[in-house]
């Protein structure tokens, strides 16, 4: 059975997402709302054909997640660019809030909400200024250093949990061959660990 338009952009999830670094937060958010119209999106999110014009308005069932409507409570504003749901969600906003909502954006994730949006009616995203590029390139020794710290921190804290295993080797040469091997597969597990705290 097919998914209807509404569970197939529900779907939406981080590993589908395209990659937004180098995008400005600002400028992709202004962007989405600039050339992407509320109406476009509430059409696609509600499927083809089932909104309908009441007066200046458009109406249909709500499209967001966890609202079965029995009533069309969800409304689309044409002159403000905005809609507003009178149902169970008691939400509304504009274009970049209805595809965060739909979605499954938090607050936190608007810019990602409206690069997925532009990226889904086929517009490029803004580019950061060249300034922030200069910005990043000059932080960089400060952030490999912090992230070698981390590694390094990490590795020392794995390497203990070895001790027992260490302390049970009789033979001192082969107790050094095993220090040399489990530090360096505490280091192996510390870029994972500190890679995986981080993404």
């Amino acid at each position: 059975m097919a998914a209807s338009p509404q569970e197939e952009y529900h779907e939406v999830t981080r590993s589908t997402r395209p990659d937004r670094r180098g995008v400005s937060r600002r400028s992709v958010i202004e962007a989405a709302k600039t050339k992407v119209r509320t109406i476009d999106l509430a059409d696609l999110l509600c499927g083809s054909g089932k909104l309908r014009k009441v007066g200046e308005r458009w109406v249909s069932r709500c499209p967001l997640p966890n609202h079965e409507d029995r009533t069309p409570s969800f409304t689309v504003y044409l002159e403000t660019n905005s809609w507003f749901c009178f149902g169970a969600c008691l939400k509304g906003g504009d274009v970049v809030d209805l595809a965060a909502a739909a979605w499954g954006y938090g607050r936190g994730e608007m810019a990602m909400a409206a690069a997925d949006l532009l990226h889904k009616f086929g517009h490029e995203l803004p580019q950061r200024p060249e300034a922030w590029y200069r910005n990043q390139k000059r932080q960089k020794p400060v952030r490999n250093a912090i992230e070698e710290a981390k590694v390094r921190h990490t590795q020392r804290r794995v390497f203990r949990t070895f001790t027992p295993l260490i302390q049970a080797v009789g033979d001192e040469d082969e107790k050094r061959t095993e220090i040399e091997y489990l530090w360096d597969a505490a280091g192996e597990i510390a870029v994972l660990i500190v890679a995986g705290s981080s993404g």
